[in-house]
């Protein structure tokens, strides 16, 4: 690994921009066992957005290859799909590639397109390379992950159902209805 002081920044800023959006799929996996639609949806518009920028600026501005415009299609499949198949559909249990499409989305595409969007406005995240110091940010992107998924999948240790209606969301497996009272847990 390059050891200069660019390359460390650069991976500390990469690591960082991965760290909500793999916590974030983490939880929601562990407690819900699927993404919830806003955040696929908070996804779908940041990659869009990136994705028509980027296909109409000049190709030597671009941060990547052309060709990797079509990677940022994948959010918009898989809302299409969402409005063809119908919202009755459970995702993962019913259509798989809908369901792999709207995690892609989450942890590939949103991911990236940050990334594209920091190193356009920090060129130093260039310097990111070989393998040692990727390998440090797949790790950081590993551990955030699997950390975010624990937490969902034990919540009735970190929230309280009370969090996810104020949250506006469906009550996570597991939740505590009163802190207080570890008897009172939600198996939904």
């Amino acid at each position: 690994m390059d050891d200069t002081d660019a390359t460390w920044r650069a991976l500390v800023v990469v690591a960082v921009t991965l760290a909500y959006p793999l916590a974030q799929t983490g939880f929601e996996l562990g407690a819900y066992g699927e993404l919830l639609f806003d955040n696929k949806l908070v996804a779908w518009t940041a990659v869009t957005a990136t994705m028509l920028a980027f296909a109409v600026m000049p190709k030597r501005l671009l941060p990547m290859p052309r060709w990797h415009i079509w990677i940022f299609s994948i959010p918009s499949v898989w809302l299409l799909g969402r409005f063809l198949l119908g919202v009755s559909n459970p995702g993962a249990q019913i259509h798989p590639l809908l369901f792999a499409a709207g995690i892609a989305s989450f942890v590939i595409c949103f991911p990236y397109a940050i990334y594209l969007i920091v190193r356009m406005a920090n060129p130093d995240l260039a310097d990111i390379r070989g393998v040692r110091s990727w390998s440090i940010v797949m790790s950081i992107a590993g551990i955030i992950f699997v950390i975010g998924f624990l937490t969902g999948s034990w919540n009735q240790y970190f929230i309280a159902c009370q969090d996810a209606r104020v949250n506006g969301t469906e009550l996570p497996l597991h939740c505590i209805e009163n802190p207080g009272d570890r008897t009172s847990q939600t198996d939904r």
